[in-house]
């Protein structure tokens, strides 16, 4: 699975990060523990971090806060299940053993007392993310990577940083049930970097903690009478933060096509027409495909920023010189979706080029379908919540409803024409969460998602029932 976290900093408070010498600092949790700097980057007014579970493993020097982790012996790639023999040499073998789901490896150390230490994938690249804080005796050692991380602003540090006795203006984050969050750290006015509020995922205030390394604790540090106000101001709003770019959405398009010369040259034309809106635009190219990872800023309706974004991203692939695409694919939060048809007349095609599944505009007919994600305090709320919606029926509208962890994936279906379809979905989403909150003793929803709307037109289907 890969993970992605998007850091958003207010803009008032930017300049004064950035002349103190601040840097964003991110942490991944390893055997329980925060020790190492995974990620140290200058402060920026959005930023994206992106990793997946790869892993390796190496000996390295004694932990020292304020160091930075060297490698004492080779490294070897590493996954969960497998096992890395450090003989009695100082040589990291190569991992052997049967991978597993387990999300635990292991070091067995031959060599005697020595520091062992992981480098973790983000970004495209390893990055150490652990080291540990005594030397390990002879045997195995296992390590266990988490997908919990602390996000938090420091001075005088960079990546692979082992990390200070105690981290301030702290915020831990909880990727093992949600694969994507986002995050914006905002001051009072005239406040100062150290009297913020984070706001994780646009609907929960999260006052910032202190991490104290040795004692492996958090403490949140009292409040001055700034902070507080900043904070009942967002408990007291109606929607989103009022910052225009309160938080972003991620959308992965990618497009596979018939050889690796006409992607990369698709590649480079891609990354050469970036249009504007986007907080970030990352083009990759693996074989003959080629994806672009986007975040969106939205301001007020995530489904009117996926689809221009969507747009935008079409225009760019129908003004492509080149040969056509042989598939488009593209995923909004993590969830797969169709592409989004830009509103209005399209670019037309020639008889056999592939299409994105039909006729596009507000008159198709044929199946629409619209996803939501719900988000609740605990696993059990969100499990009950799913359970219910399950059950729920209107007329014309189908309903499906996934629990995973805290967050429920909701997907709505109805046929006809879309723009009748989108109304009765719309419809029948907002009774089944009004009948759902009006249960006594129910417990409520801490985030109700916009409806990201998915087509799957079918011309052929829709001409058979204007004809009726």
């Amino acid at each position: 699975m890969d993970y992605s976290l998007t850091v958003s900093i207010d803009t008032g408070i930017l300049p004064t990060l950035i002349n103190a010498g601040y840097k964003l600092c991110i942490a991944k949790k390893v055997n329980g523990v925060y020790t190492v700097i995974w990620q140290g980057s200058n402060v920026l007014p959005n930023d994206q971090f992106s990793w997946s579970a790869k892993y390796q493993v190496y000996g390295s020097i004694a932990f020292n806060s304020g160091a930075l982790v060297r490698a004492t012996t080779n490294v070897q790639n590493i996954m969960s299940g497998e096992t890395c023999v450090l003989d009695n040499f100082g040589i990291m073998n190569p991992a052997s053993g049967s991978s597993d789901d387990s999300g635990i490896f292991t070091v067995q150390n031959n060599y005697g007392l020595i520091n062992i230490a992981t480098n973790s994938y983000v970004n495209g690249t390893y990055a150490p993310s652990y080291v540990s804080t005594n030397p390990v005796v002879s045997g195995p050692n296992t390590l266990q990577p988490i997908e919990t991380v602390m996000v938090w602003f420091e001075t005088n540090v960079t990546t692979g940083t082992m990390i200070l006795d105690a981290s301030s203006q702290a915020i831990e984050v909880d990727f093992t049930s949600i694969p994507t969050h986002t995050l914006l750290y905002k001051v009072p006015d005239g406040g100062s970097p150290g009297a913020g509020v984070w706001y994780l995922d646009n609907d929960q205030a999260v006052l910032p903690m202190t991490y104290n390394r040795l004692s492996n604790s958090f403490s949140i540090p009292e409040p001055n009478d700034a902070t507080l106000a900043l904070l009942t101001d967002f408990l007291n709003a109606p929607s989103h933060v009022g910052a225009p770019h309160a938080f972003t959405v991620p959308i992965v398009a990618t497009a596979e096509f018939a050889t690796i010369q006409v992607a990369a040259s698709f590649k480079d034309y891609l990354t050469a027409h970036r249009p504007d809106g986007f907080a970030s635009w990352e083009v990759s190219k693996t074989a003959n495909s080629v994806s672009v990872a986007m975040q969106v800023a939205v301001a007020a309706d995530e489904e009117a920023a996926v689809r221009a974004a969507s747009d935008k991203y079409l225009e760019i692939v129908y003004d492509f010189g080149g040969p056509k695409f042989k598939e488009l694919r593209l995923t909004v939060e993590g969830r797969p979706v169709d592409p989004i048809a830009p509103v209005g007349p399209t670019k037309p095609t020639q008889p056999g080029d592939p299409t994105l599944g039909g006729t596009m505009g507000n008159g198709n007919c044929g199946t629409t379908t619209g996803t939501a994600i719900v988000r609740f305090q605990d696993q059990g709320a969100a499990a009950t919540f799913a359970e219910q919606i399950n059950e729920s029926t209107s007329p014309g509208t189908t309903f499906n409803a996934t629990a995973r962890g805290v967050a429920v994936t909701l997907k709505l279906e109805a046929k006809g024409q879309h723009d009748v379809a989108r109304k009765r979905i719309r419809q029948a989403y907002e009774a089944a969460m009004a009948a759902f909150q009006g249960i006594p003793g129910q417990p409520q929803p801490i985030y109700v998602g916009p409806i990201v709307w998915v087509n799957h037109p079918s011309q052929r289907a829709c001409e058979g029932s204007l004809a009726q």
